[in-house]
């Protein structure tokens, strides 16, 4: 359970995908509610640590020269980042630095923690639901 935790905690910063380590919790009949937990807990600090380390320091390493140009990027994220945060969890690879941006373009803190919470959820739910239900029938075995 901790290297789900990790894996999901620091996703942020490697492309390492937490579905192996899903599909091999639920084969050795680990709780599905448990490992959903784990997933959604980890995944939702590994966002908001994205999101912190974004705004608070990608900003004082990365120089942004072009003020207006920076401007323009916040205006956009802000009008559609709400459904930028809810889909990032489904793009591959790139989805978890979906919350570095948006530290980085400072988008409303309470609006993010509802909307990637939210978005967490679903893609944990998603992913536990749709492993167990394949590792049920298909008889495949890690």
């Amino acid at each position: 359970m901790l290297e789900l935790f990790l894996v999901n905690v620091t996703a942020v910063f490697h492309p390492i995908p937490a579905e192996p380590t899903i599909a091999i919790l639920l084969e050795k009949q680990v709780s599905p509610l448990l490992v959903l937990i784990v997933v959604i807990v980890g995944s939702f600090i590994g966002a908001i640590v994205g999101f912190l380390i974004g705004m608070y320091g990608l900003r004082r390493i990365i120089p942004f020269h072009d003020s207006e140009r920076d401007k323009r990027a916040q205006q956009w994220f802000r009008k559609y980042g709400g459904a930028l945060l809810l889909a990032s969890p489904w793009i591959p690879f790139a989805g978890d630095l979906v919350s570095l941006v948006a530290g980085m373009e400072n988008y409303d803190a309470s609006r993010f923690v509802v909307i990637i919470l939210a978005a967490k959820i679903i893609k944990g739910t998603a992913l536990v639901y749709f492993i167990s239900f394949f590792l049920q029938f298909s008889g495949l075995h890690f």
